[in-house]
């Protein structure tokens, strides 16, 4: 069996509008992996050349915690072109390009990037294309293929919902989710997002729910609106201390039975063999440690 190696780690991912310098302070203090400075949605459109001149401030505001800095830029080309120009001024990590529902959206992204990046300083900018229509959903395979720069791939519920006609906690949206989810595994991406929606930030039960049933189907982080749902993102997307124990006791009594010509153990009552064992190597893996 391959190993897989998530490109980034990143459990919890936190939007905030990229014009608000109370929203943004808030995030650096905050215990998300990486924070999303939003030039799209959260902007109204008169707004939104203000929160691009807000960028650089806002990723300097950020570089002193220890989250990593994305930006969210705008999809019509002639705003997302000026929206890219900021992001690499600024220096952040990585684009979230919305309406990602063709390869050539990604590989054009790439170009400019490329020509912005000639006199940069910093490290190349990274790609996660962010599915949010039918057509990008069938084409998933192809967009997060599209870029070396592309590290991760998420889905957009809602506007996927709107487009595909059907209720944001449907069967319907967990099968296009899924398919993005294989979709970025297949290409050796992190493949991040929420099966479905929850309307109300303050509905903590339900949204830790819902993070449980996205993590069960293969998504590695998510993100949230507010700080107040960092905390359940890190708990459901990262192991408990029990997990991770567990995990180093079933490689140690495998690899051990492996080199006495076992391929398989008994553990805790357990029946293990090599799936069982590939299954706690990579989640060793995720978290630093083999």
């Amino acid at each position: 069996m391959p190993e897989y190696r998530d490109p980034v780690q990143w459990r919890s991912l936190l939007y905030v509008p990229a014009n608000r310098d109370r929203f943004v302070r808030s995030a650096a203090s905050s215990a998300a992996d990486a924070v999303i400075l939003d030039l799209e949605d959260a902007i109204p459109e008169s707004h939104k050349t203000t929160a691009r001149e807000a960028l650089s401030e806002a990723v300097t505001t950020l570089r002193g915690s220890t989250a990593s800095v994305l930006v969210r830029v705008n999809r019509p080309w002639g705003l997302m072109i000026r929206d890219l120009e900021a992001a690499v001024e600024a220096g952040v990590d990585a684009v979230v390009v919305p309406k990602s529902d063709d390869p050539a959206v990604i590989r054009t992204v790439d170009e400019a990037l490329t020509e912005m990046e000639s006199d940069a300083l910093h490290e190349p900018i990274s790609l996660i294309p962010l599915i949010e229509t039918v057509q990008g959903v069938r084409r998933a395979d192809a967009v997060v293929a599209a870029s070396d720069r592309v590290i991760a791939a998420s889905t957009g519920i809602g506007d996927l919902s709107l487009d595909l006609g059907a209720s944001p906690n449907s069967p319907a949206i967990e099968q296009a989710f899924v398919e993005v989810v294989q979709a970025a595994r297949a290409c050796g991406r992190t493949p991040l997002g929420l099966a479905g929606l929850i309307v109300s930030y303050q509905d903590h039960e339900a949204f830790r729910s819902l993070a449980a049933r996205s993590k069960a189907m293969g998504s590695r982080g998510a993100s949230c609106i507010h700080p107040s749902q960092v905390s359940a993102l890190n708990e459901v997307f990262g192991p408990s201390t029990e997990d991770l124990e567990q995990a180093r006791r079933l490689v140690a009594g495998y690899e051990d039975a492996a080199r006495d010509g076992r391929g398989s153990i008994m553990l805790d009552g357990t029946f293990i063999d090599n799936a069982n064992y590939q299954h706690a190597r990579h989640l060793l893996i995720r978290h630093g440690e083999q």
